[in-house]
């Protein structure tokens, strides 16, 4: 992602009139963030945040302005190709240069902070317009990012026509989830990942740093589990507290267990909370791919402490330790 030379510096005054809408995808890790990107990207009613954006962002207007956009596009595609990537590994999902990611990676690899802070929101809008601008388009800017679930007020302060899409599913689902991603990321090195995110190369290249982090978030340890535990915690923790804070009609709350049920009716649910109009005949329910997510043995023998960390989101969203599925 970072460039030897930052070739739009020269083309900043092509942003200084471009406005956009921000549409926030939030929840916790595992829950369902990047199903429901990839869904609503497919609309073609949004511009999303994507692997190009992310990887060539120094040269995003150049690229337009002198017409190399799609060759940018095809030799980015073709390096995850020789590298043997045709997948994220974690969850299969397919990637290319149009791959919907997380802005996240972006913030962290230019700053010290994957979500949104002062610091870094001059970086984050200037994102946001480069999309904008070299789209040609006035549709809404399609953002998504886990590292800020628990931020969305400051968000909403900062951008008042923002609204968002927050997917909520059982907590020992997506901490058996994270669990596993954790495991295969750090198994072996993951050159895609490597291109994305500073922190995960440079733990790769302190092999003391490296133990550590497996040893952690081994499928056999409970330490990880009770470090994700504690995080999630306080992302839901601010969820409840805040949620009631935002305007209802920006923002709309679906569980991902009823969205895997009935994807049809959850996207016109979704669509029409953001007032986003569409003749798209897309069947949803082919992006859903059933596949049974086996509960890690530390969160099972830690189960009981997570329902108790984690009791009103439980109650809030109907999750019992009985409704595991």
């Amino acid at each position: 992602m970072k460039n030897i030379k930052n070739k739009d510096q020269q083309h900043l005054q092509l942003l200084e009139d471009v406005e956009f809408q921000p549409v926030f995808i939030l929840g916790l890790h595992r829950s369902g963030t990047s199903i429901l990107y990839k869904m609503l990207t497919a609309i073609g009613c949004f511009n999303p945040v994507t692997a190009y954006h992310l990887i060539d962002y120094n040269k995003l207007i150049d690229n337009h302005v002198n017409h190399s956009e799609e060759i940018a596009k095809r030799e980015l595609t073709e390096s995850f190709r020789q590298h043997g990537l045709e997948d994220r590994v974690i969850d299969k999902l397919k990637i290319n240069a149009d791959f919907a990611e997380e802005y996240g990676f972006l913030l962290g690899q230019q700053t010290s902070e994957m979500y949104i802070t002062p610091k870094n929101l001059p970086l984050f809008k200037e994102m946001c317009k480069k999309i904008r601008f070299i789209a040609e388009n006035s549709n809404p800017v399609l953002l998504k990012n886990p590292y800020d679930f628990s931020n969305f007020i400051y968000i909403k302060k900062i951008f008042p026509n923002a609204k968002f899409v927050f997917i909520h599913r059982h907590p020992l689902k997506t901490l058996s989830s994270t669990i596993k991603a954790l495991d295969v990321l750090l198994k072996d090195k993951n050159p895609y990942t490597t291109r994305l995110y500073r922190l995960y190369n440079k733990i790769f290249e302190n092999p003391l740093a490296l133990f550590m982090v497996r040893f952690c978030f081994s499928r056999l340890s409970e330490i990880g589990v009770m470090f994700l535990t504690l995080n999630s915690s306080k992302g839901i923790r601010y969820y409840l507290k805040n949620i009631n804070k935002l305007p209802k009609k920006d923002y709309v709350s679906i569980k991902y267990e009823d969205f895997c049920k009935d994807p049809q009716k959850n996207m016109e649910k979704i669509l029409l909370s953001l007032e986003i109009k569409t003749n798209s005949k897309i069947d949803f329910t082919d992006f859903i791919k059933t596949r049974e997510t086996q509960l890690d043995p530390g969160v099972m023998r830690l189960r009981r402490f997570i329902c108790v960390f984690m009791k009103k989101y439980f109650k809030q969203f109907g999750y019992s330790l009985e409704n595991v599925f």
